[in-house]
């Protein structure tokens, strides 16, 4: 893998204008019930000041709760009429059942988002994904212009990066474990400065490559995979960054779903392996004392699927 580095003031909406020619730019937000129906629409109403032309479509990568459109895609419906909602619950992958995380509904979405642009050539559709979650004050355009000003330069992945008060999993877990494993073929992985960003972007041809995780292993994945690949890859330094903070019960699992996808990931690709009957556990097992001095034991399956690419179904 090839990696370059950029800041977001190294591209504007003008540049993007100028550079970017028959591309067609598709902006993502992946949403979940109605817990992020006004951040959404806050932030498609901000995108939609950016100049005519820039972006061609904005979807919702939207889960619902209820059988009914509920209020996440009604607000964001009503900010942009042009917005696209593609509902995850009702999307029927050949290869797929009714199995829910967040890398399963991504890879959902680009299924969907192929079949309705059969028109245009995949290699000529840059796909910019991004939570939805984030707080409005840090949140800009430059979200939008860098990731795919990246890939009009000629990267065929860019992932962003900040700075984050809290990011306890990236700092704790992800980078050490980047680090753990030297070999020529994955130390490239210790480059990217925020590895677990929701936010990237690529061609869709890329992401039709590639393997998607079920859960919370989706960005590892990626990430290992094209550590191992002749891509070319982008970090994107987009500045400050932050969203909601989550739970220690919930950290926990994320970290179990990461080192999991990792350790697997390795091992497919021949790098390293396990003797003497060990094998990769999908059980999260621990032990702890509460606040009231209680022994505590925690037992919980978190088995992540890793689907194959999808252009092998498509």
């Amino acid at each position: 893998m090839e990696l370059t580095k950029y800041h977001y003031s190294d591209f504007d909406a003008e540049k993007i204008l100028k550079i970017k020619k028959d591309k067609k730019i598709f902006v993502v937000f992946s949403t979940f019930g109605e817990r992020e129906a006004s951040l959404v629409k806050e932030k498609i109403e901000l995108l939609m000041t950016l100049p005519k032309g820039l972006i061609d479509k904005i979807f919702l990568n939207h889960r619902r709760i209820t059988p009914h459109p509920d209020k996440t895609e009604i607000m964001a419906k009503d900010k942009a009429p042009l917005v696209e909602v593609i509902v995850a619950n009702e999307v029927s992958v050949p290869d797929m059942k009714d199995e829910r995380g967040k890398g399963s509904d991504m890879r959902r979405t680009l299924y969907e988002i192929n079949h309705r642009e059969q028109n245009i050539n995949p290699s000529d559709i840059i796909i910019v994904f991004l939570d939805a979650d984030v707080v409005p004050e840090y949140f800009g355009t430059h979200f939008v212009t860098a990731l795919a000003g990246a890939l009009l330069e000629g990267n065929d992945f860019s992932k962003a990066s900040f700075w984050r008060e809290m990011g306890r999993v990236k700092k704790f877990v992800a980078q050490p474990l980047f680090s753990v494993i030297d070999h020529p073929l994955i130390n490239s992985l210790r480059e990217f400065a925020y590895p677990l960003s929701g936010e990237c972007a690529a061609t869709l041809d890329f992401f039709n490559k590639v393997s998607f995780w079920q859960i919370y292993g989706v960005e590892t994945g990626i990430l290992t995979e094209l550590s191992l690949s002749n891509y070319k890859a982008a970090d994107v330094n987009l500045g400050l960054y932050d969203h909601e903070h989550h739970p220690d019960i919930n950290i926990q699992k994320m970290c179990f779903g990461i080192i999991r996808t990792y350790l697997k990931s390795l091992i497919d690709a021949g790098i390293i392996s396990l003797c003497d009957e060990a094998k990769i556990s999908n059980l999260l097992q621990f032990e702890y004392i509460d606040s009231d001095g209680a022994r505590v034991r925690v037992e919980e399956s978190l088995t992540e699927l890793k689907y194959r690419p999808l252009k092998e179904i498509l």
